[in-house]
């Protein structure tokens, strides 16, 4: 019987009993005595209720407590697995959008503190304003963020900036973490620039190795063909010419002349297939580029229609090279029939040199089989219909062309191709559908015989009398200063300014001016030969020196450069730049 149960029924016996009037009443000491009894009972229930709650608050708390040193002991694991992880590993909180938490791995990846990542960054403020897609690295970042808040994890190739700006590429994986009063998410950032160059590598090696195969199954063959294909039309040149000598009647001396024909341009069929094959004998020679291309320009030049407009723009002080003359020769004139071929309605070929110098990056990046070193670069460039972009890879293969039949055999890149890399360099393309074609060759420059020596340039006889006035135009600070300096110990008369439209003010207030020397490609409305044109209706026989950053520069149709003009090639040599304008102003 439960307490409950008796207390009532005590108080109950109590009323209904009669009331003794004497306290030693055998009645009332019974009543009495069960009153204790029940309050002693009452007593230790309370009591036992009391130290069996205190019991199980004992053991509640020993189980938090425990429970509690075991959350301690795992955070304390992921922290020191977090801080001595090789990946770079943050945690964000996506509603505040900004980093809580980044181990030392972090740090070193974006060249940051802790203190300055943590609470003042977020992912995609670590990356560029767009990815390489295309897309706003802050949305692109939001789209990953929710997919780990929905339960997803997003693995992706990301692009990071770190404190410095360079490019990082990068692996990322975000997965939320638990947690009651933050929706945080965890992100691993895995640098994978060395995977992707090794992968890049290796595709180069493979396609280096293709087009190597390729090329030697092609001299394999023309090797194999080419004395018994020659000897085949001997034969038959021969006998067709002897043929001719007997033949008295016009219409089959035409007939005769048509097959002679046709002999020999097989014969050049196969010469060119040598040439690509690189088994052409070639008899190279000291040569200087821009006599070739002025002996050129003059017969080629007259051979082209009155709507195709020729161009040159020549480096003063062109590096000579090694090469085959008549080789040479043939492919400038088959760039300059490809030039004129993609241009039926007319339009502008631009012929250029350049002194250049092309190192490893160059090479890696662009599967050349060359060596780092000095290189003059000749280029011929067209206005004409230019060349898809998914068929630029294929233009160089023999009997490749995009002319209708008859037009065209398809070998004219190849044995070009064939003769540059038979000479030590290499020939690249340009275009764009609609604007034009550029094709760049590279000849392996000889040694610096003909580049100016150190005493050569301490004794050059400086400008003493100051009458010389040279405005020079560059928009680098440090550049310009270079040549003021430099021309002004010469005793060259220097004015400078940091723009073409403030060279052009400049020459207005006061045009007494001897030279212009001035930077192709600078900010404002008037670039180099913008401004060159520009003051040239102000005076028209004012002398222009051009430098330029890169050889393309000068590439540029309808750029006002005349052939006259002197261009140079940054960095100038002191020497190159006192020479230029001493031959400027003589």
């Amino acid at each position: 019987m439960t307490l409950s149960v008796l207390v009532p029924i005590l108080q109950d016996i109590w009323r209904a009993a009669p009331q003794p009037q004497q306290p030693d009443h055998p009645i009332a000491l019974i009543l009495a005595l069960g009153f204790m009894g029940l309050g002693a009972i009452l007593v230790f229930h309370g009591m036992w209720t009391w130290l069996s709650a205190l019991d199980s608050l004992s053991a509640r708390i020993d189980e938090h407590q425990q429970r509690a040193q075991e959350d301690h002991l795992k955070e304390r694991r992921l922290r020191t697995m977090m801080q001595h992880a090789p990946e770079s590993i943050v945690v964000l909180d996506a509603e505040a959008d900004c980093l809580v938490e980044v181990n030392p791995a972090a740090e070193t990846l974006f060249q940051y503190s802790s203190d300055q990542l943590v609470n003042k960054k977020t992912l995609w403020q670590l990356s560029p304003p767009l990815q390489p897609c295309g897309t706003p690295s802050k949305d692109l970042m939001e789209k990953y963020l929710k997919q780990a808040i929905d339960g997803a994890y997003p693995v992706f190739e990301w692009l990071h900036h770190n404190a410095k700006g360079e490019p990082l590429d990068c692996e990322v994986t975000l997965a939320q973490l638990p947690s009651a009063d933050q929706m945080l998410i965890r992100g691993t950032i895995v640098d994978i620039s060395k995977r992707r160059a090794e992968a890049q590598e290796r595709e180069n090696l493979l396609l280096q190795l293709a087009a190597s195969h390729k090329l030697e199954s092609v001299g394999q063959l023309t090797g194999g063909i080419a004395h018994d294909f020659n000897n085949l039309l001997a034969v038959i040149v021969g006998n067709l010419e002897l043929l001719r000598e007997n033949i008295t009647e016009v219409d089959q001396i035409s007939l005769i002349d048509a097959g002679i024909d046709a002999a020999l341009h097989g014969a050049d069929l196969t010469k060119n297939m040598l040439a690509f094959a690189r088994k052409s004998p070639l008899a190279p020679a000291e040569l200087d580029l821009n006599k070739i291309i002025r002996s050129t320009k003059n017969w080629a030049g007259r051979t082209l229609p009155a709507s195709v407009e020729m161009e040159t723009s020549l480096l003063a002080g062109l590096w000579l090279v090694k090469a085959d003359p008549s080789s040479t020769e043939s492919a400038l004139l088959n760039l300059l029939l490809n030039a004129h071929d993609a241009m039926p309605d007319g339009g502008r070929v631009t012929i250029e040199t350049a002194n250049v110098r092309i190192d490893e990056d160059y090479i890696s990046s662009r599967q050349e089989d060359l060596s780092p070193g000095r290189y003059v670069m000749l280029a011929v460039s067209d206005t004409g219909i230019g060349i898809p972009q998914e068929l630029l890879d294929t233009v160089f293969d023999p009997f490749f062309t995009t002319k209708s039949p008859g037009k065209g055999t398809g070998l004219g890149l190849s044995m070009v191709m064939g003769f540059m890399h038979q000479s030590g360099g290499t020939v690249r393309v340009y275009s764009e559908p609609g604007v034009g074609t550029t094709f760049k060759l590279y000849f392996k420059a000889l040694g610096s015989d003909n580049e100016e020596s150190p005493e050569t340039m301490s004794h050059i006889a400086p400008n003493t009398t100051g009458e010389t006035r040279v405005l020079v135009a560059e928009d680098q600070e440090q550049v310009l200063d270079i040549i003021v300096a430099t021309l002004t110990k010469a005793g060259y008369n220097v004015i400078a300014a940091k723009s073409g439209d403030d060279a052009y003010a400049l020459f207005e207030a006061n045009n007494d001016i001897d030279v212009l020397l001035t930077d192709i490609v600078m900010p404002g409305s008037r670039h180099g030969p913008a401004l060159a044109r520009d003051l040239r209706q102000l005076r028209p026989d004012l002398p222009v020196v051009f430098m330029s950053g890169y050889a393309s520069e000068a590439t540029v149709h309808g750029n006002g450069l005349r052939p006259e003009d002197i261009r140079l090639m940054k960095p100038v040599r002191r020497a190159q730049l006192l020479e230029a304008i001493k031959k400027a102003t003589s």
